[in-house]
């Protein structure tokens, strides 16, 4: 039986603006350090010993993960480039009036919650197909309990996914700024959400 701990980084200065960050290399603030030590009470009470933790290589990911790692006093950092956030393209570092006034159809289309026809931009189903992809490749590789240190958009596409949801759909919402949630599969079976969004300030 595998326990998937997701983890979405802690605050980041583009985060208190309202910015689209992607795959930018955004760094934590001083806020999201705190919330990342914060986190790391809670996942202590949750996780088991011996658990493997691997993260995005995009520096408020990867800060996030080493804060838990010294918090909780054991292991190590792996990185994973599947963990990424999804690519933005142009949209990147936008915030929301920005992109309404440079792209209204596109944007239009992105607040119905369907996705923009914008360069670089990286559909749900890309985005859910990596996730899902470095989820079982992981499981299959360690025992225990595994930690993911991921991103909004990614965390929210690889919990639709392995639950079987449409990509895409906000059947599950968004994790806050390094809240977390518990996914377990009975071995070969599905996937069950037990936890979400622990620990989100709102």
């Amino acid at each position: 039986m595998t326990r998937l701990f997701v983890v979405r980084h802690g605050q980041t200065d583009w985060n208190v603006q309202g910015r689209l960050q992607g795959s930018s290399d955004i760094p934590l603030n001083d806020a999201g350090r705190a919330q990342a030590a914060a986190a790391a009470a809670t996942l202590g009470l949750a996780l088991r010993q011996g658990f493997t933790l691997v993260s995005s290589p995009l520096s408020r990911a990867r800060e996030t993960a080493e804060i838990l790692v010294a918090s909780l006093g054991q292991g190590e950092v792996e990185l994973d480039d599947r963990l990424v956030e999804r690519s933005y393209g142009v949209w990147e570092g936008l915030a929301s009036a920005e992109r309404a006034a440079r792209y209204p159809a596109e944007n239009a289309r992105w607040e119905a919650r369907d996705e923009p026809n914008i360069d670089g931009y990286e559909s749900h189903e890309v985005v859910a197909a990596r996730m899902r992809e470095a989820a079982y490749n992981w499981v299959a590789r360690v025992d225990g309990d595994l930690v993911f240190v991921t991103h909004g958009s990614s965390a929210r596409m690889l919990t639709e996914v392995l639950l079987g949801l449409p990509s895409g759909g906000h059947t599950i919402g968004n994790l806050e700024n390094a809240a977390w949630s518990r996914l377990r599969q009975v071995i070969d079976g599905p996937w069950s959400l037990e936890r979400h969004n622990v620990g989100a300030r709102n």
